[in-house]
C-alpha cells in the first residue's frame, strides 16, 4: 500500500509539471522557431490573453503600416538619432530572444551609422523579471551582448537549483549583480539603472500590449511590426525599405534629428 501510495504522489507530481508546462506553452508564440529550454512559469500580469480566446477581441498589428512606438528613456545601442529605429521588445532569459540576439548584433555590425537598437522589456514569464530589469540596467553600459549570454548560461546550470524538467531557473538579485561585477560594468550606475527600468518596464508593457503585442521577441522597425525570431534577411528586407523611405524624407529637405519623432506623430497606438 505504501508502495501504491508513494507512485500515485509521483503521478500527480508529474501531472502538476505537465499542467505548468502546457500553460506555459499556452503563453509562447506559434511562430518560435526553437522550442528549446522551457521556461516553468505561468503568465505574467501584464501579459494579454492570448489571440483568439473566447470573449477577447484580438488585432494583430499590420507590418505594412507605422506604429507610434516610443522610445522614452529605454537604452539605445548605438547612434542617436539614426534613419533606423528598432525597438526591440524583449525577454531575459528566453529561447527565442536568445535565438535573435546574434542577428540583431549583426544587423547593426552591417549599419553601424544607419540602424540603433532600443531595447525594452515585456515579460511573458514573470519568474525572469529580475533577470530581464538586469538585463536591461547593463545594457546603458553598452554591455547586453554579455550580460545577455551569462544571464542565459546562469539560468540553465542545473547545478545550482534543479528545476522540475529541466527548466530555466530564476535568477535573484545577488547573483544577477555578480554577473554585472563579473562584466565589469560601473554598479553604482548599474544600480541606479535598475530603478529605470523597472519603471521602464511597468510604462512599457501596457503600451506594447495595446499596440497588439502578446510574446516575446518582438520589433518595430520605424514603427512597423516584425514578430518572433525570424531570419535576417526579414530584417534586412524592412531595413531596406525603411532606409528607401529615409532617403526619399531627406530628398525633400527632412532633418534626421527630427526623422523618427516625425515618423511616430500621428501614427496609430494600435491595430
Amino acid at each position: 500500500m505504501a508502495l501504491l501510495e508513494a507512485q500515485l504522489r509521483s503521478m500527480s507530481a508529474k501531472l502538476r509539471l505537465l499542467e505548468d508546462e502546457h500553460d506555459e506553452l499556452a503563453t509562447s508564440r506559434k511562430d518560435a522557431v526553437d522550442p528549446a529550454a522551457p521556461i516553468n512559469a505561468g503568465p505574467a500580469p501584464l501579459q494579454p490573453p492570448p489571440p483568439g480566446q473566447p470573449g477577447i477581441r484580438w488585432q494583430t498589428p499590420d507590418p505594412s503600416k507605422t506604429y507610434r512606438v516610443p522610445i522614452d528613456d529605454s537604452p539605445v545601442i548605438g547612434p542617436s538619432p539614426a534613419p533606423i529605429t528598432i525597438v526591440a521588445s524583449l525577454q531575459f532569459p528566453e529561447p527565442y530572444t536568445h535565438k535573435v540576439m546574434p542577428t540583431l548584433l549583426q544587423l547593426r555590425r552591417d549599419h553601424p551609422r544607419e540602424v540603433r537598437l532600443v531595447v525594452k522589456l515585456f515579460i511573458v514569464h514573470p519568474r525572469m523579471t529580475a533577470s530581464s530589469i538586469a538585463s536591461c540596467a547593463v545594457a546603458y553600459q553598452d554591455a547586453l551582448e554579455a550580460m545577455e549570454i551569462a544571464v542565459w548560461d546562469a539560468a540553465q546550470d542545473q547545478s545550482l537549483a534543479p528545476q522540475p524538467g529541466g527548466g530555466m531557473r530564476s535568477l535573484d538579485e545577488v547573483e544577477l549583480r555578480e554577473l554585472a561585477r563579473a562584466l565589469r560594468v560601473d554598479l553604482k550606475q548599474y544600480d541606479q539603472d535598475l530603478a529605470t527600468c523597472k519603471a521602464g518596464l511597468a510604462r512599457d508593457q501596457p503600451v506594447l500590449a495595446k499596440l497588439g503585442q502578446s510574446g516575446v521577441p518582438a520589433f518595430w522597425i520605424n514603427g512597423r511590426y516584425l514578430s518572433g525570431a525570424q531570419p535576417i534577411e526579414t530584417f534586412r528586407k524592412l531595413i531596406d525599405e525603411e532606409l528607401d523611405r529615409y532617403r526619399a524624407d531627406k530628398t525633400r529637405g527632412g532633418k534626421l534629428a527630427t526623422y523618427y519623432d516625425r515618423l511616430m506623430k500621428g501614427a496609430p497606438t494600435g491595430p
